[in-house]
C-alpha cells in the first residue's frame, strides 16, 4: 500500500543520508531495513485507523523538519533549573545529542549501567524491538528507522538503585523545526529495583518534533517506578510509545503527565506474562489553548493471577481536545485476574472537547474487573461552600481544580517525586470556567 499523503519531510531520504549509530552491526541494519520497508508502504497513520480516528497527523505530515541540530547554548546552570530533581543520576540530551559534560553519571552503584543509547547498541540486540511491533499503525517504524540517541538503563540481579535516574531531554530552540528520534531501553534483572524519570522540556516556544519509543523489560520480581513528564513547547509535536513485558512477580508503576505540545500522542502498553505480576498505569493531562493530547493505553493479562490498576485524569480548558482510549484484555487462560481502569475528566470551558473510551475484553470467567469514565465541570455546591467561607471565586476554583488533579499524584509513593511533580502541576492549573 502506497502512502496517500506526500510528506513534507522525506524521512526515508533522511535515513539514507544520516550518520546513524550502529551502521557496523548487521542485525541492526536488517532491523532498520525492515522499518524502512514498513514505513515506505504505510507511512504515517491516518484517521481511518481505529486507534487514530480522533487524531490527525496532517499538520505533522506537511511540516518540513530538519534532522541536523546546530550549536546550542544550554549550560550546567540551565540544566539544574530544568531538572525535576536535585539529587538524581542524570543523563542529558540537548537537541537530540548526548551531553556528557551536562550529565551526572559519576559513582553509579555496582550493578547499575546508564549509557547513551548510541553507546549501548552492541549490548541490546536481544531486547531492542521486542516490546513493540513495526507493523502497528503508529510511528514505531519511523523511530526504528531514524533512532539515534536515548538512554539504556540496565539494573543487575538483586540491585536496588539508591536514587532516581532522570533522562532529561531538552529542546533548546536553537535549531528551528528540529526532529529527534529517541530510543530508550530499560532492563531490570531478577529482583532489581529502580526509579526512572523521562523528562522532556522545551526551552522556547518553537516548533519541533519528538518521536520516542521506550522499551521496558522486567525479569522475575523486578520493580520499576517509571515516570514521564512532558513539558515541551505548545508548538511542538510529541509522539511517544512506552511498552513493557513483565515476568513473574514483577511490578511496573508507570505515570504519564502531559503538559506541553500542540499535538501529543502517548501509547502505553503492558504485557503481564508471569503470574503475580502487577501494573499500575496512571496519568494526567492538563490542556489549554488549542492543544490536542491523545492517550492510548493497553494492558494484556496473559496468565493467571495478575493484577492491574489504572487511573487517568484530564483537566481541559479553552479550545483544547483530549482523547483517552484505554483497553484491558483478559486473555483466555488469565483466570484470577484483578483489574480496574478509570478515566475522569474536568472541563473548564464550553469550547473544549474530550473523547473517552475505556474498554475491557474478557475471555476468562473467574476474574474481578471494573472500568468507567466521567466527564463533568466543577461542582457548584463545593464552589459555594468555599465561597461561603470567604474565598474569592478564582481561588475557590483553583483549589477545586487542584484537588481533582492531584489525586493521581497522591498515588506516588516517593514524597520527593510527588512534591516535585505537584509543584510543576500547580504552575499549570487553569483557574475556572470561561464563558
Amino acid at each position: 500500500m502506497k502512502q496517500l499523503t506526500e510528506l513534507a519531510t522525506p524521512f526515508a531520504s533522511v535515513a539514507e543520508s544520516s550518520e546513524l549509530p550502529g551502521q557496523e552491526l548487521a542485525w541492526l541494519q536488517t532491523l532498520r531495513q525492515r522499518a524502512l520497508t514498513q514505513f515506505s508502504e504505510v507511512g504515517l497513520p491516518a484517521k481511518k485507523h481505529e486507534d487514530w480516528k480522533y487524531t490527525s497527523l496532517w499538520n505533522l505530515s506537511q511540516h518540513p523538519f530538519t534532522h541536523q541540530a546546530g550549536a546550542s547554548s544550554v549550560d550546567a546552570a540551565q540544566v539544574e533549573g530544568l531538572a525535576l530533581l536535585d539529587d538524581a543520576y542524570r543523563l542529558v540530551i540537548v537537541d537530540g545529542q548526548y551531553m556528557a559534560a551536562l550529565s551526572q553519571l559519576d559513582n553509579l552503584p555496582a550493578g547499575v549501567t546508564v549509557l547513551p543509547f548510541s553507546a549501548s547498541l552492541a549490548s541490546v540486540e536481544q531486547q531492542l524491538g521486542q516490546q513493540v511491533a513495526l507493523d502497528k499503525a503508529g510511528l514505531t517504524a519511523l523511530n526504528t528507522l531514524l533512532m539515534k540517541e536515548g538512554v539504556m538503563v540496565h539494573i543487575a540481579v538483586d540491585t536496588v538503585v539508591d536514587k532516581p535516574i532522570e533522562l532529561l531531554v531538552i529542546n533548546s530552540g536553537s535549531t528551528a523545526d528540529l526532529a529527534t528520534h529517541l530510543r530508550n531501553m530499560i532492563v531490570l534483572d531478577t529482583n532489581a529495583k529502580a526509579t526512572v524519570i523521562e523528562h522532556y522540556v522545551g526551552v522556547t516556544d518553537s516548533v519541533n518534533f519528538t518521536n520516542v519509543v521506550s522499551e521496558v523489560v522486567l525479569a522475575d520480581q523486578a520493580e520499576l517506578f517509571h515516570y514521564k513528564l512532558q513539558q515541551e513547547s505548545h508548538q511542538a509535536f510529541h509522539i511517544a510509545t512506552i511498552a513493557a513485558k513483565q515476568a513473574a512477580g514483577s511490578q511496573w508503576h508507570t505515570q504519564n503527565i502531559t503538559l506541553g505540545g500542540k499535538l501529543s500522542r502517548n501509547d502505553v502498553h503492558s504485557r503481564l506474562e508471569g503470574e503475580q505480576s502487577h501494573t499500575t498505569m496512571d496519568g494526567l493531562y492538563l490542556l489549554n489553548d488549542e492543544q490536542h493530547a491523545d492517550t492510548h493505553t493497553r494492558i494484556d493479562h496473559l496468565v493467571p493471577n495478575t493484577t492491574s490498576n489504572e487511573l487517568y485524569k484530564g483537566v481541559l480548558n479553552d479550545e483544547c481536545h483530549g482523547v483517552f482510549n484505554g483497553k484491558v484484555i483478559v486473555h483466555k487462560d488469565a483466570q484470577k485476574t484483578d483489574s480496574n481502569q478509570y478515566n475522569h475528566n474536568l472541563l473548564l470551558s464550553r469550547d473544549c472537547e474530550i473523547d473517552t473510551k475505556p474498554e475491557m475484553e474478557i475471555y476468562a470467567d473467574d476474574v474481578k474487573c471494573g472500568h468507567g469514565s466521567t466527564v463533568g465541570q466543577l461542582d457548584m455546591d463545593q464552589l459555594f461552600f468555599l465561597r461561603a467561607r470567604g474565598l474569592d471565586e478564582v481561588t475557590a476554583r483553583s483549589l477545586l481544580t487542584h484537588a481533582f488533579a492531584v489525586e493521581v499524584l497522591d498515588r506516588i509513593p516517593s514524597e520527593t517525586i510527588r512534591q516535585a511533580l505537584s509543584a510543576v502541576i500547580e504552575q499549570r492549573l487553569p483557574r475556572g470556567i470561561n464563558n
